[in-house]
């Protein structure tokens, strides 16, 4: 139990230092907004990556406007593609966005992603890719309600790709305008 708690320390460690290094050069999170993400203990395991979900709020009312994160943790020697649907040759990382009635997605923005080999023309993520979406609350729902992020991707590191699908969900009521610890990252 111990070598599998330090083999874990180990893994968030090299994926915070890659994300910062990510952060860095391309526009992404930077060290401290991972951490906190990766804190939350809102994910999914799927193998070689991780899929976190975070909002900027907590409770909404009608007319509010909320983000919606999901953040994937990619372990060291692997990576995943971008979301460009005319990838020769690989499976591009998509999120579809299901939202409850009467509320609407307005805007879907992903981490810039980066070149992952020289020579080729296919893009991706080492490390770790934030996804954000930004919904309109145009009617309360009834009851608190759940956003889901279907998530496809490909991992793949330098012999096998691997095809894998999941799902990312946050949960939010509807008691009025309530901020999270994550209203500064999103």
């Amino acid at each position: 139990k111990v070598n599998d708690m330090r083999k874990w320390i180990c893994l968030a460690v090299l994926c915070l230092m890659g994300a910062m290094l990510q952060a860095q050069k391309h526009e992404a999170l930077n060290t401290k907004e991972v951490a906190k993400i990766m804190t939350s203990m809102n994910y999914t395991n799927y193998q070689h990556v991780r899929v976190y979900a975070c909002s900027d709020l907590k409770s909404v009312k009608e007319g509010d406007v909320v983000k919606v994160g999901i953040y994937f943790s990619i372990e060291e020697g692997w990576n995943i593609y971008d979301n460009n649907p005319e990838g020769h040759g690989y499976l591009p990382t998509r999120v579809e966005w299901n939202v409850p009635e009467g509320c609407k997605v307005e805007k879907v923005e992903w981490q810039k992603p980066v070149k992952l080999s020289e020579g080729m023309d296919k893009m991706g993520y080492f490390h770790g890719c934030f996804v954000v979406v930004t919904i309109r609350v145009e009617k309360l729902p009834k009851t608190a309600f759940e956003v889901v992020a279907d998530c496809e991707w490909q991992m793949c590191d330098d012999r096998q790709c691997i095809h894998k699908k999941g799902t990312a969900t946050v949960r939010i009521a509807n008691e009025g305008t309530k901020k999270t610890a994550f209203y500064g990252i999103l």
